[in-house]
């Protein structure tokens, strides 16, 4: 598919996602996304599959159980309402959905986070040093970062790279929930003598103090656990955030794993209150 097309496709695909994350709990169909896209429903969903790597209904199932985690605790709703917001029909059916995602129920789900901000030695803190990525800047919501993600792993894999073996780490700055304003960076780490750079950007990653959370469970939960740290954790931590972004490394692959044993240190650039 030549650049200027696929870059087409992409920008389509995605605001299929903006329409599903807008209202995860509406009636969305095939047709309706499709109109979204300007595609012919025919082939949609299998166009669809073929640039995300899931299905629509897929898509769905995550942004409504990443959206009902985040407002499990951003502020804090009942199951129930949380249930309803996601667009499931009763408690019990959302509490199903949830664990399959996560391996947590929504209730112990809520605590894990409760315990965040209340066992400071959960997080630790620490210096890190510089280092350099490589990779694409991603374009368009939070949503369809994995959409990123696979792209550059298809350029590695064409280079004789092993996706599941390589380092990953994401550089994120503004706030996902917000559009506007927000930066990510889908990157690998790989090593000083490599010369697979063709096609790739580059990012240094300032070294400096952190506050590393061990994240266990999928990549959905990760923005809701930012959400804990910075508004739970850091503000009774005696630290501060500075100008450098906050950085996921991604210390296992998702395809050698069950999804609830995914495993992510989530860090926040830091400095001691009042230091500028």
């Amino acid at each position: 598919m030549k650049t200027a097309t696929e870059h087409s496709y992409r920008r389509r695909i995605a605001r299929v996602i903006e329409a599903i994350m807008l209202d995860p709990s509406a009636p969305h169909s095939i047709e309706s996304l499709a109109a979204v896209a300007h595609f012919s429903p025919f082939h949609f969903h299998r166009l669809y599959r073929a640039m995300t790597g899931e299905s629509v209904a897929a898509t769905i199932r995550r942004v409504r159980l990443a959206q009902a985690a985040y407002q499990l605790v951003a502020n804090p709703v009942s199951i129930t309402e949380a249930a309803l917001e996601a667009g499931y029909d009763s408690s019990q059916s959302f509490a199903r959905a949830f664990r399959s995602l996560t391996g947590l129920s929504p209730t112990e789900f809520q605590m894990q986070q409760q315990s965040i901000a209340a066992n400071l030695p959960s997080v630790m803190v620490g210096d890190r040093p510089h280092v350099t990525v490589l990779g694409l800047s991603h374009e368009g919501p939070a949503q369809t970062i994995p959409h990123t993600y696979r792209r550059l792993a298809l350029k590695l894999s064409e280079r004789g790279l092993v996706w599941s073996d390589l380092t990953r780490i994401g550089i994120g700055s503004g706030d996902p929930e917000q559009d506007e304003g927000f930066r990510y960076f889908a990157g690998v780490v790989l090593p000083a003598d490599s010369e697979v750079t063709e096609g790739l950007e580059r990012y240094e990653v300032p070294g400096g103090r952190y506050a590393c959370y061990r994240l266990v469970g999928p990549y959905a939960l990760i923005s809701s656990t930012f959400q804990t740290l910075f508004g739970s954790w850091l503000p009774q931590s005696g630290f501060e955030p500075d100008d450098r972004p906050v950085i996921e490394l991604y210390l296992n692959h998702p395809t050698k794993v069950m999804e609830h044993e995914i495993t992510t240190d989530l860090l926040i650039p830091i400095r001691t209150v009042g230091v500028a």
